[in-house]
């Protein structure tokens, strides 16, 4: 039996203020929060049906917080206490909630388990648990092999850089009229969860350069989670919706080809099958490669 760890995201917008020594008079705040669940994975999916969750965190928890003074709520109108309250109403309805987080700005926030995980209560904060994330680079805008350079070395910032595939060239997809596109792979150790490290990953593309311009446009660099551990992941974030494995890759040779140096054994934790099969099996429906070495 396989498990999986899976998301639902939402907000709400109310009143609080704090009094004593820190005399705030009672403002409007934004908050934002998340629902974690973990759980069994059958042949339908997940146990939960997020549509259900939706619905409830709609009914019982955005609509009675929203435009609400927390102060009449709570006798301490805290990030941490309004995240214990989200938990324990969630998790009577659905058992399989393992944590709420609840964000008070996009660097603070407060998580509240409800002592689901003995595990954490006895990990030393000093050591957090290191993953493997395993990431996808490309460039296509000149210098592109020296986009991915930089690129390689900014990630060095949230965590190691354990092995990287060659460099491959790859025409482009979608929107042919633009230049081939330069690609890698590589293995990141991080500490950092799937979310924060996709924030990361779009912060970084911002700061190398890169800008919005249309869906399979050119681009300075292109940074993507393929995997984590051997998780399936999906997290429903307003701004960035987290799928892990990562989809369709099984449909990019761009993608297969240079994982199949470094990962060729690794199973597709979604489709039960190893990388150099999937890359076979791509390469027999395609009937010859589209990229190339460098």
């Amino acid at each position: 039996m396989k498990y999986i760890s899976l998301t639902q995201c939402s907000s709400f917008t109310a009143t609080h203020g704090h009094g004593g020594a820190l005399n705030e008079a009672p403002h409007a705040h934004r908050f934002d929060y998340r629902v974690s669940f973990y759980g069994p994975l059958n042949n339908e999916g997940f146990l939960v049906d997020f549509r259900d969750v939706q619905q409830f965190l709609q009914t019982h928890i955005n609509t009675p917080l929203d435009k609400a003074n927390l102060n009449t709520l709570f006798e301490y109108p805290t990030t941490e206490n309004l995240a214990v309250w989200i938990f324990e109403k969630v998790h009577t309805q659905f058992p399989q909630a393992t944590a709420v987080r609840v964000y008070e700005a996009p660097d603070r926030w407060a998580e509240y388990t409800g002592q689901m995980h003995p595990t954490a209560q006895t990990t030393d904060k000093s050591s957090p648990r290191t993953h493997q994330a395993v990431l996808a680079l490309g460039s296509n805008i000149a210098p592109a092999k020296e986009n991915l350079d930089c690129a390689i070395e900014a990630l060095k910032t949230l965590g190691t850089v354990q092995e990287v595939s060659p460099y491959i060239a790859s025409a482009p997809e979608g929107f042919v009229n633009q230049a081939d596109f330069v690609n890698t792979v590589l293995i990141l150790q991080t500490t950092l969860a799937p979310m924060d490290l996709l924030k990361q990953l779009k912060a970084l593309e911002t700061k190398l350069g890169r800008v919005p311009t249309f869906p399979n446009g050119p681009r300075v660099i292109d940074l993507d989670i393929l995997f984590y551990d051997d998780q399936v992941l999906f997290e429903d974030d307003a701004v960035y919706p987290l799928f892990i494995p990562h989809p369709r890759l099984e449909e990019r040779e761009f993608v297969l080809k240079p994982l199949s140096y470094i990962l060729p054994d690794y199973v597709h934790p979604k489709l039960g099958k190893p990388v150099y099969r999937l890359y076979r099996e791509l390469m027999k429906k395609k009937g010859a490669s589209s990229c190339r070495i460098l």
